[in-house]
């Protein structure tokens, strides 16, 4: 079973990275220094194959919202989508950008990620030195959503993050700082109001670097909400191209905003039900979660040097997992997304 173990100052030392699952933030995520092929590559070579993004999902009982930058150089795009859970419907702003229109940053402990349009703004002020993570937003109205301004921001006193580094070859891979937090603000839609309170709220953050193939593909499903006992739960599952997915994953269960790693992960897709489901689970029984699909959401591409073939939807969660404590937490009525992810680039 894998643990978290002290972070290290940097992720890369002599051009090696340092695989693991840690316990903290990482002062310098310096994946850019490390030579991830067989020949050595220019540093502008290496840049222009390292995806980088930051992305948070957050909500209550009622919205669901997805906030994103995501840089993959040949594609990057602004994205912030909005489920109303009561009205079953979708609120959606994305604008496609050169890779050059986003830079992400090096750590988590005092920089920003921003982007900047003529009447539009997304931005994320990561000060983990002094526990909080800000989101503001500032979105014109469009046919697909109303005018959005407003900010939300995420307290990680007390909250255990999983910062993983998962190796894709001997010296390729990812880096991940995941995390589920209490947030407070407010978000002014069209002419409603989101209000988000630690007492009804949770955040799950994604601060993202890696060395992907040709080809990235992954199977993702995330969620949370407040169980029974009124604790805060967030949960993270993912099947991706770990090639050692015992030692390396970056699967994880939070409650209350404590960590507890959960093993490697499967999918499968039961497009043949009403609604679709699907199926999550490990091979020791520590993971039994469906994803009922609610709402898809889907994106085509396919451009000479650019294909995307990609599945957002939101939906319902049941089942459970087990804590590392032997404890079966019940998902029951939690809500969150799922990922089938390609792109060829």
């Amino acid at each position: 079973m894998r643990t978290l173990i002290a972070p290290p100052e940097s992720l890369v030392e002599a051009g090696r990275i340092r695989f693991g699952s840690y316990s903290g933030p990482i002062a310098d995520t310096n994946l850019i220094d490390a030579q991830p092929w067989a020949l050595p590559m220019p540093r502008p070579i290496r840049a222009f194959r390292l995806k980088e993004w930051q992305a948070f999902q957050f909500g209550n009982d009622r919205y669901f919202v997805i906030v994103a930058l995501f840089n993959a150089k040949l594609l990057a795009l602004a994205q912030v989508k909005i489920y109303d859970r009561e009205r079953r419907c979708k609120h959606l702003f994305e604008h496609k950008l050169p890779g050059w229109a986003l830079r992400a940053p090096r750590n988590l402990l005092d920089s920003h990620m921003q982007w900047r349009g003529a009447d539009a703004s997304i931005r994320f002020v990561n000060r983990l030195v002094d526990d909080r993570i800000t989101i503001e937003l500032e979105l014109p109205a469009s046919a697909s959503m109303p005018a959005l301004r407003g900010s939300v921001t995420a307290d990680a006193t007390g909250c255990e993050p999983e910062v993983v580094c998962i190796p894709f070859t001997d010296n390729r891979g990812m880096y991940s700082h995941k995390g589920c937090l209490p947030l407070s603000g407010e978000l002014q839609l069209g002419e409603e109001t989101l209000r988000f309170t630690h007492a009804d709220s949770f955040l799950l953050m994604d601060d993202h670097k890696g060395y992907y193939g040709h080809v990235m593909r992954w199977d993702w499903v995330t969620g949370g909400g407040f169980d029974r006992h009124g604790r805060r739960i967030g949960f993270n599952l993912t099947h991706n191209a770990s090639i050692d997915p015992d030692e390396y994953n970056e699967n994880c269960l939070w409650i209350d905003g404590r960590a507890h790693l959960l093993p490697p992960v499967t999918f499968i897709r039961r497009t043949d039900s009403t609604p679709e489901l699907w199926e999550v689970r490990d091979q020791a029984g520590e993971v039994e979660v469906d994803f009922v699909v609610e709402l898809d959401g889907r994106v085509r591409v396919n451009a000479l040097v650019v294909e995307s073939r990609y599945r957002g939807p939101f939906g319902q969660v049941r089942g459970s997992i087990r804590a590392a404590d032997g404890e079966r937490v019940n998902l029951g009525g939690m809500f969150g997304m799922g990922e089938e992810f390609y792109l060829r680039c």
